[in-house]
């Protein structure tokens, strides 16, 4: 019989050779060094041999321990071999049944029709706050606990971090993810129960804060402290973009030169096909027609010279060219401006406030805000609706803007 001080005295030779303990079972000492563990049956009449791991990561207690396990099924009839192969094929189907393989599977199959900018999201939340906890779990083992984990985690992380509200936003998202991978599980035969439902309900939704007009002081700290702008002559450009022509944010990062027109004075923001390589160019994905100002004229026929050679009217300062300024690019100038409380979304308010006290009509202020129509079909052709009296507005506008450099300090 074997001990661990003969096998520890075991070397290599040529060939791979083999030193028996007892009842089949024996150490194998290959040419390499390398010493595994074998159990030698018969099974129907026929010699087998069984593997039973490597030593010293399975010991000789361990071997024996293993091999008399292998005996008790052969007393029952049970062939061990078959017994390991069912273990293994069982072991595969676990790993293809893991939250993370499923996920995968999810946004390959549920998400090929949604823009890189959602997918992208998606799988971010996954790795930064999902996956660390569930990935590896069999999507049969996840439960509400596991949901409720993940939810309070990512409220503390994104409250430490300090950056980014209080998190429950964020957390909410999470949960939705995890309820939609699960939903597609249950769909596929995988699960049986979605565990976000137990949990729904834990977090309220904060209050969301409204855009609102920009007070006259901040309407003059906008527009003297772009003419002293600190920034890149693109985000500049992009700000002031911004406040001439009431565009969103994202209508803004995502304007191409394909769309602007000089020759008529037009940006012509078009429908999206939403494919993987085309994200909607507007919000409600309709659309818009925006007049050009004299001033919104001159300041994209100067962002030319900056960007007119790439696809995009404002590109990422820095890394990729083919990409959009960042989404919060915006937001993050105008807190280095000293605004604070400000977002770009205000600009919008400010307008709207604006122009409506000075009794422009109502339904060119909203065809300018891109307000969507609820009736679709009317929607689809009244985009150019207005045009005259709406370039009209949008030249005032663009004068309002200006003027705000001449406001008094209080």
């Amino acid at each position: 019989m074997l001990t661990d001080t003969k096998i520890k005295s075991l070397k290599p030779r040529d060939k791979t050779y083999r030193i028996a303990d007892n009842n089949g079972l024996c150490i194998e000492v290959r040419s390499t060094g390398t010493k595994l563990w074998r159990y030698r049956y018969r099974y129907n009449g026929k010699a087998s041999m069984l593997s039973l791991g490597e030593y010293p990561l399975i010991g000789l207690a361990d071997a024996r321990k293993a091999k008399d396990q292998a005996r008790l099924l052969l007393d029952d009839g049970i062939n061990p071999i078959q017994i390991r192969r069912q273990e293994k094929f069982e072991a595969q189907i676990n790993n293809l049944n893991t939250f993370k393989h499923i996920a995968n599977e999810y946004i390959s199959e549920m998400l090929s029709s949604r823009s890189d900018g959602y997918i992208n999201k998606f799988k971010k939340s996954l790795e930064i706050d999902i996956l660390p906890v569930i990935g590896e779990k069999n999507v049969k083992d996840i439960n509400s606990a596991d949901v409720l984990y993940i939810i309070k985690s990512t409220v503390n992380r994104i409250r430490t971090n300090g950056k980014h509200g209080t998190g429950e936003v964020t957390a909410m998202n999470n949960q939705k993810i995890i309820g939609a991978v699960m939903r597609y599980s249950i769909a596929t035969l995988r699960a049986e129960t979605d565990p976000t439902y137990a949990v729904r309900g834990v977090l309220m939704r904060p209050e969301i804060e409204h855009a609102r007009p920009l007070t006259r002081e901040e309407q003059a700290l906008f527009r003297r402290g772009l003419d002293n702008f600190k920034g890149s002559l693109t985000v500049r450009n992009a700000l002031l973009t911004m406040s001439y022509t009431m565009l969103r944010s994202i209508e803004i990062r995502r304007m191409k030169w394909r769309y602007v027109d000089f020759e008529s004075k037009i940006i012509n923001f078009p429908i999206s096909t939403r494919s993987n390589n085309q994200e909607r160019t507007t919000k409600k994905n309709r659309i818009h027609l925006v007049p050009m100002s004299n001033q919104l004229f001159s300041l994209l026929k100067s962002q030319y010279i900056e960007s007119g050679n790439k696809e995009f009217v404002f590109p990422s300062v820095y890394g990729n060219n083919s990409n959009t300024i960042g989404n919060s690019t915006l937001n993050v100038a105008l807190k280095n401006m000293g605004l604070k409380t400000v977002t770009a979304h205000d600009f919008r308010a400010t307008a709207s406030t604006i122009l409506n006290e000075k009794d422009f009509d109502e339904n060119w202020i909203e065809k300018q805000l891109a307000h969507a129509d609820q009736n679709k079909t009317r929607a689809s052709y009244n985009h150019a609706k207005y045009m005259e009296q709406r370039s009209n507005m949008m030249q005032q506008w663009a004068d309002i803007v200006d003027s705000w450099k001449d406001i008094n300090d209080p």
